[in-house]
C-alpha cells in the first residue's frame, strides 16, 4: 500500500474505530430517514450510568464514579442531583475546583436548592472564602426561614471569624424554633463558643449550654466529651470522672469515652479499670494496633503475663515486624525465666531497631545466667559485628571474657574499643581492671589515671587506684585521699571502707584501720578478701582470738583454692603461736611465726 492510500479502505474492517462484533453495538438512536431523540433511551442510559456511578461511589471508588456520572450528564445535562453528586465525588479526590465548578453549575440551574447551597457553602468555608459562603447560607434562609442546618452553619462561621455574640445570637434563634433534636445542637454549639473563649464566667455558661443540651438528649457523646474538656480545664477532676463514668453506664461503652476513662485511671494507677476501658475500645477498633500495644503493657505492670505474652503474640500476627513488640515479649518472658524464649524473641529484633542494644544485652546477660558463656560471647560478638559503634557492647563483652579468664584477649579488645572511644570513662576502667588481672602495674594505673582525668569523680576509678596502690604499698598519703573522695560519693560502699581500712593499715595507723575494716564487713560479709584484711588487721593489734575467728571465715567464702591454703597457714600460724605461748617460760622469748600479711 502506498501513503495516501488509506482512504481507499475506510469503510473496510482495517479502519473500523469500533472493531466489537455486530451483535454488541450500542442499538442505533435514531432513525436515519426520520431523525428524532428517542426519550425513552436517554432516561435508560441517564439511569444505567447513574445507578454505575452511586455503585462505584458505595465501593469507595471515586475515580470509576466521577466517569459514570458524567456520563450520565451526556444524556441528561440538566440534572441538578447528577451535578452535586459529582461534586461530591470530585471532593473525594481532593480536586476542589472542579467540585465547586459543578455545585455552582447545579445552584445556578436551580437557585432554590438548598442542598446544593449547603454543598457550595461548605466547599468555599473548606478553603475560608467564608463570606461567599455565608451568602449561600443566608440565601438559603430567604427562601427556607426554618432551615436548620443552614444556621448551624453561618453561627460556625461566625464563630470562626471570632464574632462570637453573633455566632451565639444565632444558635439561640435555632434552639427557639427547632425539634429537640436540633435544640440540643444549638445549646453545644453555645457552649463550644463560650468553652473557647475562655475566662470564668463564659466556662460557667458553656457548662450551662452542655447541661442543657444534655437534658434535651443524654445519650449525646460530643457533648459529653466536651463538658468533659472543659471539667478537665477547670481541674474538676471528681465531676470529670463522674460525668464519664455515669455516661458509660448508663449509654457505653463509648470509644472515645473508653480512651478519656482509660488516661484518667492510668493517670491514677487504677490499671484493672484502665484495662475495662481499653478493652471496650479494642471492640470497636480491632485492627488498632496501638490498643493492643496498650493493653499488653497494662498487663504487664499488673504482672498478668499471660495475658500480656497472649496480647503480644497476637500482635504479632498482624505486624511480624514490630521490633517493639518482640522486645516488650521477650521482657516478659524474662520475667517468667523463661529465658530461652526471651532470648528467642530478643535476637529476632533487627540492628537498624532501637530496641537492637538492650536486645542483646539482655540476651547475652541471660545466656551468662544459665552458664551458657560461649554462646553469650556469641551473641556480643555477632552484636559488634553489626553496631561497632556501641560502647556498651564492648563493656559487656569484656566482662563476659573476665568470668572467663581471658584476659589477654579482652586487653586486646579493650586497646581497640578505647581508640574508637577514648573518652569512654567505662571501657578505659575495664581495660585498666583487666591489665591488673594480668599483673599490668603500669598499664593499670595509667587507664585509671585517664578516667580520673576524664571524670575526677568516677568512684570505681578512685577506689581501684587507691586499692592498687595500697596493694603495693607505694603512693600511700594519694591512695588515702583517692579512697576518701570515693567514699564522700559512697559512705555504705563496703569495698570503698575496705580500701580505706587497708591503706590505714598498710601505714600502720591499725587503730584507725580496724573501725573502716569492721564497717565493711558488716556491709559485706559475703566478701572473702575483707574478712582476710579484718583479720590481719586484728592481728596485728594483738586481737588473736578475734583475727583466727575472722580467718575462718574467710575460708568458708572463699572459693579459689591457692587462696584458701594461704588463709589456712596464717591460722596454723595463729594456733602454733598460741601453743608456744602455753609452753613458753617467762625468762624466754621466742621469736614466733607470724601470719603472712
Amino acid at each position: 500500500q502506498r501513503r495516501g492510500d488509506a482512504g481507499n479502505y475506510k469503510n473496510s474492517a482495517l479502519s473500523n474505530l469500533n472493531p466489537a462484533p455486530e451483535a454488541f453495538r450500542p442499538p442505533d438512536m435514531a432513525d436515519t430517514e426520520n431523525p428524532v431523540i428517542d426519550s425513552v433511551y436517554l432516561q435508560s442510559q441517564s439511569d444505567y450510568h447513574y445507578t454505575m456511578g452511586e455503585s462505584y461511589s458505595l465501593e469507595g471508588n471515586s475515580e470509576k464514579a466521577i466517569e459514570e456520572f458524567k456520563l450520565t450528564l451526556i444524556y441528561d445535562p440538566n440534572s441538578v442531583m447528577v451535578r452535586l453528586r459529582l461534586s461530591v465525588e470530585y471532593v473525594r479526590q481532593g480536586l476542589l475546583s472542579e467540585a465547586i465548578e459543578q455545585a455552582e453549575l447545579a445552584v445556578k440551574m436551580d437557585p432554590k436548592s438548598s442542598e446544593g447551597r449547603l454543598l457550595l457553602g461548605g466547599l468555599y468555608s473548606s478553603l475560608k472564602m467564608y463570606e461567599v459562603a455565608l451568602k449561600q447560607y443566608e440565601t438559603i434562609l430567604e427562601f427556607e426561614p426554618k432551615n436548620e442546618e443552614a444556621r448551624i452553619y453561618i453561627g460556625a462561621i461566625l464563630a470562626e471569624q471570632k464574632k462570637f455574640e453573633e455566632s451565639i445570637k444565632m444558635f439561640e434563634e435555632l434552639a427557639k424554633i427547632s425539634d429537640r433534636e436540633k435544640k440540643f445542637q444549638a445549646y453545644y454549639y453555645i457552649g463550644r463558643i463560650r468553652a473557647e473563649q475562655g475566662g470564668k464566667e463564659n466556662q460557667a455558661a458553656a457548662e450551662q449550654a452542655f447541661s442543657k443540651a444534655l437534658s434535651l438528649n443524654p445519650k449525646d457523646a460530643e457533648s459529653v466529651l466536651a463538658l468533659a474538656k472543659l471539667y478537665e480545664i477547670q481541674e474538676q477532676n471528681k465531676k470529670l470522672l463522674r460525668l464519664l463514668e455515669s455516661f458509660q453506664e448508663r449509654f457505653g461503652p463509648h470509644p472515645r469515652v473508653a480512651q478519656q476513662l482509660s488516661n484518667i485511671y492510668l493517670e491514677n494507677d487504677n490499671y484493672k479499670a484502665a484495662v475495662k476501658q481499653l478493652e471496650y475500645m479494642e471492640g470497636f477498633e480491632p485492627d488498632d494496633l496501638s490498643v493492643k500495644f496498650r493493653l499488653g503493657l497494662l498487663y504487664v505492670e499488673m504482672k498478668e503475663y499471660e495475658p500480656a505474652i497472649e496480647k503480644f503474640e497476637k500482635l504479632l500476627e498482624l505486624e511480624p515486624d514490630s521490633d517493639r513488640t518482640r522486645f516488650y515479649l521477650g521482657a516478659v518472658y524474662e520475667e517468667l525465666k523463661r529465658f530461652d524464649q526471651a532470648v528467642y524473641n530478643f535476637q529476632k529484633i533487627p540492628a537498624s531497631s532501637s530496641f537492637f542494644v538492650d536486645a542483646n544485652i539482655h540476651s547475652a546477660y541471660l545466656l551468662k545466667l544459665q552458664s551458657k558463656f560461649e554462646e553469650s560471647i556469641a551473641v556480643m560478638e555477632s552484636a559488634i559485628s553489626q553496631r561497632d559503634d556501641v560502647p556498651q557492647f564492648y563493656a559487656f563483652y569484656a566482662s563476659l571474657l573476665d568470668d572467663k579468664k581471658a584476659y589477654s584477649k579482652a586487653v586486646t579488645m579493650l586497646t581497640g574499643a578505647v581508640k574508637k572511644f577514648p573518652t569512654h570513662t567505662q571501657l578505659l576502667f575495664f581495660l585498666g581492671s583487666m591489665h591488673d588481672r594480668l599483673g599490668n602495674y603500669a598499664e593499670t594505673v595509667s587507664s585509671m589515671k585517664k578516667v580520673i582525668e576524664i571524670d575526677s569523680n568516677h568512684v570505681q576509678a578512685l577506689n581501684y587506684l587507691a586499692y592498687t596502690y595500697a596493694e603495693r604499698n607505694v603512693n600511700l598519703v594519694e591512695a588515702e585521699k583517692l579512697a576518701r573522695k570515693a567514699l564522700e560519693f559512697q559512705p555504705k560502699d563496703g569495698y570503698i571502707l575496705d580500701t580505706i581500712g587497708w591503706v590505714l593499715f598498710k601505714q600502720n595507723r591499725v587503730a584507725e584501720a580496724i573501725p573502716y575494716l569492721e564497717a565493711a564487713y558488716r556491709v559485706k560479709s559475703t566478701e572473702s578478701i575483707i574478712a582476710e584484711h579484718l583479720g590481719d588487721a586484728y592481728y596485728r593489734y594483738e586481737l588473736v582470738d578475734k583475727a583466727r575467728k575472722m580467718y575462718l571465715k574467710a575460708v568458708d567464702i572463699e572459693t579459689d583454692s591457692s587462696k584458701i591454703k594461704q588463709i589456712q597457714e596464717k591460722i596454723v600460724a595463729i594456733d602454733q603461736q598460741m601453743e608456744e605461748s602455753k609452753t613458753r617460760t617467762p625468762a624466754s622469748s621466742p621469736s614466733s611465726k607470724k601470719p603472712k600479711k
